[in-house]
């Protein structure tokens, strides 16, 4: 029982960092105190960042079923790219929408196999090398 709190600690520290990254001016900046010389690479934050949420989000057992986590995080999603535009130096993009939303359903689907595999196992309906 105090794993489930313990993830969904996790989780709410996770989802408070993550808003506060995507709605940063400068997100590696805050993130880490300076400006680097360089331009980070873009693509792939989004979805490895909502990604990581999703499985953290489903691993946390929140007593919402799946459809409303779905679409709680979704929105979510669509809310925290929106609010972008609100942000100086920031832009709402499309692609960074695709990766929010690319990251959670994959994030989804990696839990739900991950589940299914760890209960076939359990079962004995798979072999334990």
């Amino acid at each position: 029982m105090w794993t489930t709190w313990a993830v969904r600690v996790v989780c709410a520290l996770y989802l408070a960092a993550l808003t506060i990254l995507l709605l940063a001016a400068d997100p590696i900046a805050w993130l880490f105190g300076v400006v680097p010389d360089f331009a980070p690479p873009n693509r792939g934050v989004h979805f490895c960042a909502f990604f990581a949420l999703a499985v953290l989000s489903a691993a946390s057992r929140l007593p919402w079923k799946a459809p409303i986590l779905g679409a709680v995080l979704i929105a979510y999603a669509l809310t925290t790219e929106s609010l972008q535009s609100l942000v100086e130096s920031r832009t709402v993009e499309l692609f960074d929408c695709s990766e929010n939303l690319l990251g959670l359903a994959v994030g989804g689907i990696v839990w739900t196999l991950g589940c299914r595999l760890v209960q076939a196992r359990r079962a004995g309906e798979l072999p334990v090398r």
